[in-house]
């Protein structure tokens, strides 16, 4: 069973720019989509100068883009206020929530080369206190710049002094600590949308950025925030349309690009009808609600159901009502292994049952007391 890192939003997190296009779906090019097996890279962005938006991305199959083509990532403005500090004169915030985690995310390597000229790096948000001057969010690039240059460099850096007192700050960064919400993949793929669209950027260069992207994902992304974007009627029928899989709305696209015109509007019309009648689905039923055959979250291997078990035994998890949401397998009599449902597939209030179903057979594993 594999837990998820702990999403930390105090370093450099980014809304996407919105940039809402509105197009009528009659006027959407369906060539755009290839394939699954060829899904096309994100279209060319021609580099525009900082205060020129850029051009909308095109969905013709003839503009294919090269990944070396655009702009590379800019030196970040100059803000307001923001003041220049020796890097020795910094110092790690005792109270930060995030004071013993890990500093190495995965683009620290990237992160270190912008750190070579500190003017590179968004402005660290720091207090002066007794203990001298702490840094309340930019550790990471602060940990990087310690890297590049050493912990004793007077070299100087963008800073941004908190105006309120250490008191002000503590309640400032738990709110950006217990407040935020971890961005889900659609949004993440609308800022890597904006990132080509408004900014120029090119996807070699944001899968350098950002080495967690490969360069497939990124057109991946790129395909479903513009779907998204231009089919927002249909998604908005699903209950977490925040939450949407990338999976879905790649599948969504090739089949508008396959189909009839008579079969898209259809679906188009299924859509409003649903719409009107104010449902609420999930992900996995979405497709069978607008009367599109298309198997969506198929297995590529058997389940482990399915072949020859090597667990001495299996114990079903239950959640309401003692429905099976899972099940954990023992393999002797200290290694046992879950079966996790797919989340994609339920509701939140599904996702809840199933994750106190499962955390209650984790205590009862280790002894612990078991809530109700």
């Amino acid at each position: 069973m594999n837990f998820g890192d702990k999403h930390e939003p105090d370093d450099a997190e980014r809304d996407p720019i919105e940039a809402a296009e509105t197009d009528s779906w009659h006027n959407w090019d369906k060539s755009a989509i290839d394939e699954e097996e060829e899904v096309p890279l994100a279209t060319a962005v021609t580099p525009s100068k900082a205060e020129t938006p850029g051009p909308e991305l095109s969905w013709n199959d003839e503009e294919i883009v090269n990944p070396n083509k655009g702009l590379s990532f800019s030196a970040p403005a100059k803000v307001p206020g923001e003041e220049w500090v020796p890097l020795n004169q910094l110092k790690v915030w005792e109270h930060h929530p995030a004071k013993t985690s890990r500093l190495r995310g995965e683009n620290f390597e990237a992160l270190c080369v912008s750190a070579n000229d500190p003017a590179n790096l968004p402005p660290l948000t720091v207090l002066r206190t007794e203990a001298g001057i702490v840094i309340l969010k930019g550790r990471r690039r602060h940990y990087a710049l310690e890297q590049v240059h050493g912990t004793d460099s007077d070299i100087n850096v963008r800073c941004l002094f908190f105006s309120g007192t250490e008191e002000d700050a503590v309640q400032w960064v738990a709110d950006d600590a217990l407040g935020g919400v971890p961005r889900s993949q659609i949004e993440i793929a609308r800022a890597v949308l904006n990132l080509q669209r408004v900014a120029g950027i090119s996807q070699k260069a944001i899968t350098e950025r950002y080495p967690i992207l490969r360069k497939d994902q990124v057109s991946r992304m790129t395909i479903a925030a513009r779907t998204v974007e231009r089919f927002g009627n249909v998604f908005n029928l699903l209950a977490e349309p925040d939450r949407v899989p990338i999976d879905l709305c790649v599948k969504f696209a090739q089949f508008m690009k396959s189909a009839t015109p008579e079969m898209q509007a259809e679906v188009l019309e299924n859509a409003e009808l649903r719409e009107s009648e104010g449902v609420s689905l999930k992900a996995s039923d979405l497709f069978a609600a607008l009367g599109i055959e298309v198997e969506v979250g198929a297995k590529t291997k058997a389940s482990v159901s399915s072949e020859e078990s090597d667990a001495l035994e299996t114990i079903p998890v239950l959640g309401f009502d003692d429905q099976p949401v899972g099940a954990v397998e023992k393999l002797d009599e200290r290694v046992m292994r879950l079966q996790l449902p797919d989340p994609t597939t339920m509701t939140p209030d599904e996702r809840e049952i199933a994750a106190q179903a499962f955390i209650a057979e984790i205590r009862a594993y280790f002894g612990l007391k078991v809530a109700g």
